[in-house]
This record gives C-alpha cells, structure tokens and sequence, in this order.
C-alpha cells in the first residue's frame, strides 16, 4: 500500500487534508446529530455557523485540517463573556456542505469571507487558527487585511515547515514544482490511502462534553467516508501558491504585519529547536507579536488547555479594542500646503 511521504512533525501531516478513501464505509445512514448553529447559504451552498456573545471585534475561529467547530467548546462560552465568538466549518466539514473545490485556499477564503458578510457579522476581526488553520488565518489577512484586528495562531502550521520527499529527498513545500507535486500525489490515484473509520473519541477530544462527543465522533465518521483523493489533486497547487506567498510576505520586511495584535501558541516537541524557530518566525510577523509556550499541552493547545487559549484571545481582542480607541482619539491630521 502506498502511503504519503513522511514530513517532519506531527503538525505537518495535516497539510492538505490528508487523502482518505473514498470507498470508506461506516458512516452512511448514521443518524446526522443537530447543528450547534445554523445553515447559511454562500452561494451554491451552505456553511455550519456558530456564534455566542456580542462585542466586537468578533473572534473567527479557522479548525485544523480535521477539525470542526465542535472542537472549541471549551474554549467558546468563555471567549462569550468578553466578546462575540464564531465557529464555523469549512465546505464538506461536519453540517457544512461541499463546494466545488473545497479543499482550494481560494474558494475557503471566499467562503468565509461571504458568510461573515451574509451572517451580518462585521469586521474587523480577530482570527483564532489552529493548525492548519493558522495557514487559512494569515491568508484571510493576506486578502482582507483592512478586516483583521488581530491574531491568535494555536500551534499554527509554519510556512516553513512543511514538505515532502521528492525523489529519496526532503524538499520544502515552497521549493516545489508544480510538477513535482503533481508526481508526489500520482501514487495516491493508482493505489488510494487508506484509514479505518474511527469508532471512538481519544485524547484530548474525550475532554468535550458527553453530548458533543456524539456528534464528534459523527462528524469524524462523515470526514473520513466523504473524503476523495480527486479532490486533494484539484486543489494540490493553491496550496503549494499560497506557502509561497505567505513565506514571500513574511521574508518581504521586519513586521509585515506592522503592530497587529499577535500571539503564537506552541507547545514543545519532538523537534523542537526546529519549532521554536519557525514559532519564532511567525511571532516576528508583528512588531507586538508575542510567543506563548503552554505546558502539559498536545497539538490541540484549545482542548489540552483550554484556559490559555481564552488568556491569548482577551489579550488579543484587549490590544485591538485599545488600538482602535486611539484611531478615534488621536485621528489622522490632513496634510496642509505649507505654502
């Protein structure tokens, strides 16, 4: 059986949604638990949205590669006491429903950005990524930087620190050719991948509460069965465009990012010299950014400790608000013809 090339650390599994064959069974039929929010149309199709408390900014939260919104019930009702707090997930996640390319940068940026529009939620925003996650937030801002206030990167997937073998050798996803990942998947379609479907909850997801692991394990179940490897091949070079881009904006200038509120999670690692350094790096991408460690914590940083998450967040959401009472303080002053 033909597997995936081996990456470096735990995080870089996830990178393109890992293929998952798609004659997996298990989960047809199983009776669909209800959504935690609503259904709201983008176009073609709808998106699961949950939301809790009112403020601004509004804090958007982006899952990792096999996440879903259900993931942050630790962490939501709390972040609610001080601010409105969105989950949501991506096409083909859990309620949401699939697009056309679900799995393209391009279609998950515009479908975020069409949902916070018609869910009436305006911006700007703090973005909360995980994972792979951390990749679709610094993405948004890319896009719509006028509509970010701030970030929260949870154990964020680095720019540099993803690849695959190429060859016998390790290359940088960055370095890449269209061609050479092309090749690096044409094994996937002659003799698939394969996963068991998963029958239970393990750590750190049987923290959720009793009547959420139910729908957990559903949305897990349906991930699995529903996946495609045709998909992963579509959508195989907007991944590779937008490591490129991301690492292009970062090396550009010393803050790219200016004095954006910023804090990064991290949590040590078997290869940890290698992450702290590429945490380091993400940190550096705003003059205010900030490193956090978090101790006794797996890669799910929002359901090992959840309490440092929520911390991150105020702090993030504090800073923006302070930002923006200044702008309204100390507003820009016209230029006056000196002559």
């Amino acid at each position: 059986m033909t597997r995936l090339p081996s990456f470096s650390g735990r995080i870089l599994a996830s990178l393109l949604l890992v293929a998952l064959a798609a004659h997996a069974t298990g989960a047809a039929g199983e009776a669909v638990p209800p959504p935690l929010g609503r259904l709201v149309d983008v176009g073609g199709h709808k998106l699961h949205l949950c939301c809790m408390g009112k403020g601004a900014p509004a804090v958007i939260v982006e899952n990792g590669s096999s996440g879903f919104s259900i993931d942050w019930a630790l962490v939501q009702p709390e972040v609610a006491k001080f601010t409105q707090m969105c989950t949501y997930d991506r096409a083909g996640h859990a309620w949401s429903d699939a697009g056309a390319a679900r799995r393209s940068v391009e279609q998950t940026m515009d479908d975020l950005h069409l949902l916070l529009r018609k869910a009436g939620i305006p911006p700007p925003y703090v973005l909360v990524g995980a994972s792979l996650g951390g990749i679709y937030a610094r993405a948004y801002q890319r896009r719509y930087p006028e509509e970010v206030a701030g970030l929260v990167l949870d154990d964020p997937t680095s720019d540099e620190g993803l690849g695959y073998r190429v060859d016998g050798k390790a290359k940088l996803i960055y370095e890449m050719s269209a061609q050479e990942m092309r090749q690096t998947f044409k094994p996937l379609l002659r003799d698939g991948w394969h996963q068991e479907m998963p029958t239970e909850l393990g750590e750190p997801l049987d923290r959720l509460p009793k009547d959420l692991q139910v729908a957990r394990l559903w949305a897990s179940r349906k991930f699995v069965a529903e996946n495609d490897i045709y998909q992963e091949m579509v959508t195989v070079e907007s991944w590779r465009q937008e490591f490129i881009a991301l690492r292009r904006e970062r090396l550009s200038q010393k803050h790219p990012l200016g004095n954006l509120p910023l804090i990064v999670l991290g949590r040590k690692q078997s290869d940890w010299e290698t992450r702290r350094r590429h945490l380091a790096e993400l940190k550096g991408l705003s003059s205010a950014g900030k490193l956090i460690v978090a101790d006794d914590s797996g890669h799910e940083i929002h359901l090992s400790r959840p309490d440092l998450v929520v911390r991150a967040i105020r702090e993030v959401v504090t800073a923006a608000r302070q930002k923006k009472s200044k702008k309204k303080t100390h507003p820009p002053q016209p230029v006056r013809d000196a002559r």
